[in-house]
C-alpha cells in the first residue's frame, strides 16, 4: 500500500531516494539500542543530512522519525521519558519581564533594536512570552530565532517584548497559490520561508507607531541572522493574524494581506476545519523573490560542529 514515505519525495530541501530509505532503515536496525538523540545524529551523519552550512539537520531528523514512528511505517527505538521531561522543565524555567508603564513617543525611546536572545536568556523569553503573548508559549521547534525588543534610552536597556521566527507552515492554499508553485516545488524551497510566529509588545507599552517600526527592524537583520546560523538566507516572511487583531502593524510596515487560512491545524481529521481561520500575511525581503525563492541550493562542505 502506497504511504507518504515511498520514494522519491522531498523533506525541505533534502531529497530522498530509495538508496537513502536503505540507509534509514538499516540505520534504525543495526543502532535500535541507541537513544533518539543519539540516533538522530547518527542519521544525520550517515545519510548525509545537512544544512546548507553543514551542520546537521538534527530537528528535522528527528521530526522525521516522529513522524515515521506515528505512521508505523517502520520500526523507531522509543524515546526516553527522562530526556523529554528535563528539555520541557528546562523551558519553563525563568521569571517573566515585568517593566513598568511606559507610555511616550517613538522618538523617546530611540534608539530602538531587535538583539537576538542569548542561550542564558531563553527561558526568560520564553517565560515573558508564555504569560504575556495572547496565544500563549511552550517551546519552539526546529529552524528558529527569537529577539528581545529593547530600547537603548537612557543609561541601561529597556525591554520592551520580543519576537520569534520559526519555520514556515508546510502548506497554505492561499500562500501557495500567490506565490504560484506546485507541491514537489514547495517541498524543495519552503525552507526560504520564514514565520513570524510571535510577536509581543509588554502590556503597558503605549508607543505608536512601534510596532510597525519593530517589524521593519527585524526585517532588515533576519536574513543575515538566519544565514549566520543555519547557511541560507530566508525570502520571504509570513505570518498569521487571527481575529479580534487586524494586522494593523503589519499593514503599516508594509506587508501584504494575501488570504486566509482553511482552519486546519495540523491534526485536523478528515480536513475539518478545526481552527479559527486567520488572515495571512507576508513580506518580501528581497526584490526579485520569485526568482531568490526558488534558487538552487548550494551545498557545503560540512563543519566541525553537531547540532542545529
Amino acid at each position: 500500500m502506497p504511504t507518504r514515505f515511498d520514494a522519491p519525495f522531498w523533506i525541505g530541501d533534502r531529497y530522498f531516494s530509495e538508496d537513502d530509505i536503505q540507509v534509514l532503515r538499516e540505520t534504525l536496525r543495526r543502532f535500535h539500542r541507541l537513544s533518539r538523540g543519539e540516533l538522530v545524529a547518527t542519521l544525520c551523519e550517515n545519510l548525509p543530512w545537512v544544512a546548507p552550512n553543514g551542520r546537521p539537520r538534527m530537528d528535522a531528523c528527528r521530526a522525521l522519525l516522529q513522524a515515521i514512528e506515528d505512521a508505523r511505517w517502520m520500526p523507531v527505538p522509543p524515546k526516553k521519558a527522562s530526556s523529554s521531561h528535563r528539555t520541557a522543565s528546562a523551558e519553563r524555567q525563568g521569571q517573566p519581564l515585568t517593566n513598568p508603564p511606559i507610555r511616550a513617543p517613538l522618538a523617546a525611546l530611540q534608539p530602538i533594536t531587535v538583539t537576538p536572545v542569548s542561550a542564558m536568556d531563553e527561558p526568560i523569553w520564553n517565560a515573558t512570552m508564555a504569560t504575556y503573548h495572547p496565544l500563549g508559549f511552550q517551546r519552539a521547534f526546529g529552524a528558529r530565532q527569537r529577539y528581545w525588543i529593547e530600547s537603548q534610552a537612557g543609561t541601561e536597556p529597556i525591554r520592551l517584548g520580543g519576537l520569534l521566527f520559526a519555520t514556515a507552515a508546510a502548506k497554505l492554499q492561499d500562500r501557495d497559490r500567490w506565490i504560484g508553485w506546485d507541491v514537489s516545488t514547495r517541498a524543495q524551497f519552503r525552507a526560504r520561508i520564514v514565520n513570524n510566529s510571535r510577536f509581543l509588545i509588554l502590556p503597558d507599552i503605549q508607543v505608536p507607531h512601534l510596532a510597525s517600526h519593530v517589524l521593519a527592524l527585524a526585517a532588515r537583520r533576519i536574513r543575515s541572522d538566519w544565514e549566520a546560523q543555519y547557511g541560507f538566507a530566508p525570502v520571504l516572511l509570513e505570518t498569521f493574524v487571527e481575529a479580534p487583531w487586524a494586522g494593523t502593524c503589519y499593514a503599516a510596515a508594509n506587508w501584504h494581506r494575501i488570504g486566509t487560512t482553511q482552519g486546519m491545524g495540523r491534526q485536523a481529521i478528515h480536513h475539518q476545519v478545526t481552527l479559527p481561520r486567520k488572515t495571512i500575511w507576508m513580506y518580501p525581503l528581497v526584490r526579485s523573490w520569485r526568482t531568490a525563492l526558488t534558487k538552487p541550493w548550494l551545498t557545503r562542505k560540512p563543519v566541525e560542529e553537531a547540532g542545529e
